[in-house]
């Protein structure tokens, strides 16, 4: 009877861990100090931003990705990388920005995404992820403008 009762104590434990972890991720984010904007840094930093908070239209603004020599539209870019809107399970997620490098006017940023899934491994394995996920920019005049398609699958 003991070690059933210290399996649900430690059941418990650790499902009040990660309902803490959830809570960190999410509200440590808001707290953010914005780059300059016409830096790879700032311009992924932004588009992130729009992201976590739905703005895809503003998220859009930042992307000039082409295929067959045609920017993707808009509406394409929605329908194939924004997870559907009717999801309700989506991850709690942050994102810290790693090494950048500039090479005349093309750049790359490296970005961590941890996502937080509370139905992870079981009651005692990991529920937070780390990705790396490189982002490649070009310079557009005074700003930069992410060239390739972001995965942005740590929404789903």
């Amino acid at each position: 009877m003991k070690s059933a009762k210290r399996l649900l104590l430690g059941i418990g434990i650790a499902i009040a861990a990660l309902a803490v972890i959830a809570v960190v991720l999410v509200f440590t984010q808001k707290n953010v100090t914005l780059l300059p904007q016409d830096t790879p840094q700032g311009t992924v930093q932004r588009f992130l931003i729009a992201v976590q908070n739905k703005d895809y239209p503003q998220a859009y603004n930042y992307l000039q990705i082409t295929e067959k020599d045609l920017k993707v539209s808009y509406d394409d870019w929605v329908r194939f990388d924004i997870p559907s809107m009717s999801s309700t399970s989506q991850p709690a997620w942050k994102a810290t920005l790693g090494k950048t490098t500039i090479s005349g006017n093309n750049a790359s940023v490296e970005v961590f995404v941890d996502t937080f899934r509370p139905n992870g491994n079981g009651p005692f394995g990991s529920s937070t992820y780390t990705q790396l996920i490189q982002f490649q920019l070009t310079k557009a005049g005074d700003s930069w403008l992410i060239t390739t398609r972001p995965p942005l699958y740590w929404l789903y």
